[in-house]
């Protein structure tokens, strides 16, 4: 049963829309940053090896299925240090967000989650991993891109405060969690991907090409009016 209070939740979310707020606050219930490959994965592949066993994935697994079974202390644990959390722990917490009927906040977190989700897979030097990110977030998302697709205003609301939160953001976890969607997870024990230090500049590349997605899309159908033609 979903038992979350409404207004912990809209609080939240608000007050990241609406002034931009950064938490770096790290959650004490979940300790380090994790991972999760999405549990369909992991589980046909075991154990991982090496710098893969790092990664927490069973440890955000369980994080991921605490929250789609609405477990209220854990969604409130998530909102309140959202960049302590992996991709596809933002990809559950916007699909039970939508199952409150709350799709401006269910869309935030879901492009939110997308748009990490990407630039993480870019910083993967194993060529499979896109792959895999791909397998992973059909898993997500269908009643919030269904709704998105007929209610451009709120998509056009979200995708604006989801660009604003990216560019000051500072993620907390590791972004190398999507190494255990490629193939190297089954056969090596070193993660390769990118120098930390080309982070940034591999986040701004991918949130300029995802809004150049979205824009193109608004186009194709004619409602990108009021829609800025580049990111600030």
């Amino acid at each position: 049963m979903f038992r979350i209070n409404r207004i912990t939740i809209l609080a939240a979310v608000m007050s990241m829309l609406l002034s931009g707020c950064v938490v770096e606050q790290r959650s004490e219930r979940f300790g380090a940053p994790t991972a999760d490959p999405g549990s369909s994965v992991s589980e046909s592949r075991g154990e991982y090896r090496g710098e893969f066993a790092t990664l927490g994935s069973a440890q955000t697994e369980i994080i991921v299925a605490s929250i789609k079974s609405g477990d209220s202390e854990t969604i409130n644990t998530v909102l309140k240090h959202p960049n302590d959390f992996t991709p596809p722990v933002l990809f559950a917490l916007a699909d039970q967000i939508m199952n409150m009927n709350e799709p401006v906040a269910a869309m935030f977190w879901y492009y939110t989650a997308q748009l990490r989700a990407r630039s993480d897979a870019n910083k993967s030097l194993d060529p499979t991993v896109r792959a895999g990110l791909t397998t992973m977030n059909s898993f997500y998302g269908h009643t919030i891109g269904k709704y998105a697709a007929t209610h451009i205003p709120e998509l056009k609301l979200a995708m604006s405060k989801v660009m604003e939160y990216d560019t000051i953001a500072v993620r907390s976890y590791d972004p190398r969690w999507v190494a255990v969607l490629g193939r190297d997870a089954l056969t090596e024990e070193r993660i390769a991907f990118a120098p930390k230090e080309s982070f940034d500049t591999i986040n701004e590349e991918t949130r300029k090409g995802f809004y150049k997605g979205y824009l193109n899309a608004l186009r194709s159908t004619g409602d990108d009016a009021g829609v800025p033609a580049e990111l600030p």
